[in-house]
C-alpha cells in the first residue's frame, strides 16, 4: 500500500492506494491547516511519495506530521525522462511536480496527446505529445485561478465587488450585464481562451486534435464551456493518481 501526498498552493491532498493503483482512502485539508488534518494510519502503508509545490516549511510540517511512521518518504523533483515520458523543460527539475505527475497520469491512463489542465489556485495548461509508448512534455502556461483572478480585481481596484462562481455561470449568455457576471465571464473565458488556444498549437505540432484532461476543484465549470467544441474529461485527483505511477516507476528501477 501507498500513501499519496499532492500538496499544492492552498490545499493538501492524500491518497492510499492498493497494489492494483485504486484509491482506499482519501483526505484533505488547508495547508494552513495541516496540523489538524487526519493523515491514514501507518499500518495503511509500506511507501509514502510527495508532491510539495507549497515550499520548505510545509515540507517540514509534513515531515512532523507523519514523524510516527516508519516508512520511507520519496519527495518528487521532476525528471527530464520516465517511463517514456520526456520533459522538455529547459532546466527538468524546475518544473512543478505536480505538474509532472499530472501529466504521468494522463500518459499511463493511456490518453491520446492531451492538453493536461488542472484548475486550482493557479491553473496550469500542458502540452503532452503521446505517440504509443514515448510521450513528450512540450511545454505550457500558469495563469492565475478563477478565483484567484477575482481577488485581484477586488483587492486591485476601487469599485468591483467580491463575487463567487455560480454552477450555472457557463450556460448562460457570453453577453454580461452586470458586474458581477462580467468579472466572472472574464476569468472563465480567460482559462477557456487559453486552453483552446494551447489545443490548436498542439493540433498544429502533432497533425490531430488534441484531448482535454481537467482536474482540480475549477474542472467541472470548465468543462462546460468547453464541452461544445472540443472532448473534455475530468479526472479527479489526476497528481495523486500521477504519483502512484511515478512510484510505481521507481520501484521497478535497479537499486
Amino acid at each position: 500500500m501507498l500513501l499519496c501526498i499532492d500538496s499544492g498552493n492552498s490545499k493538501t491532498k492524500w491518497a492510499v492506494f492498493n497494489g492494483a493503483g485504486e484509491i482506499v482512502d482519501f483526505g484533505s485539508g488547508l495547508n494552513s491547516e495541516l496540523g489538524d488534518l487526519a493523515f491514514p494510519s501507518a499500518s495503511e502503508y509500506q511507501r509514502i511519495i510527495v508532491s510539495n509545490v507549497a515550499g520548505a516549511l510545509h515540507q517540514a510540517a509534513l515531515i512532523k506530521c507523519l514523524a510516527s511512521s516508519q516508512a520511507p518518504m520519496h519527495t518528487v523533483q521532476s525528471p527530464a525522462v520516465m517511463a517514456g515520458l520526456r520533459n522538455h523543460y529547459q532546466v527538468a527539475q524546475a518544473l512543478g511536480s505536480d505538474r509532472f505527475a499530472a501529466m504521468m497520469a494522463a500518459y499511463c491512463m493511456q490518453k491520446p496527446s492531451c492538453v493536461v489542465v488542472c484548475a486550482g489556485t493557479a491553473v496550469t495548461i500542458d502540452a503532452l505529445c503521446i505517440h504509443g509508448a514515448q510521450a513528450d512534455f512540450l511545454g505550457g502556461w500558469i495563469l492565475p485561478g478563477l478565483h484567484l483572478m477575482q481577488q485581484s480585481l477586488t483587492q486591485a481596484t476601487a469599485q468591483l465587488p467580491e463575487t463567487s462562481f455560480s454552477s450555472k455561470l457557463a450556460e448562460q449568455t457570453k453577453f454580461a450585464r452586470n458586474t458581477e457576471d462580467a468579472m466572472q465571464f472574464g476569468a472563465l473565458n480567460a482559462v477557456v481562451g487559453a486552453i483552446k488556444e494551447m489545443s490548436a498549437a498542439l493540433a498544429a505540432h502533432d497533425n490531430k486534435p488534441p484531448h482535454i484532461v481537467i482536474s482540480g476543484g475549477d474542472a467541472a465549470l470548465i468543462k462546460t464551456s468547453l464541452a461544445m467544441t472540443m472532448p473534455c474529461t475530468i479526472v479527479d485527483n489526476l497528481v495523486l493518481h500521477g504519483l502512484y505511477f511515478i512510484d510505481r516507476n521507481l520501484q521497478s528501477e535497479p537499486q
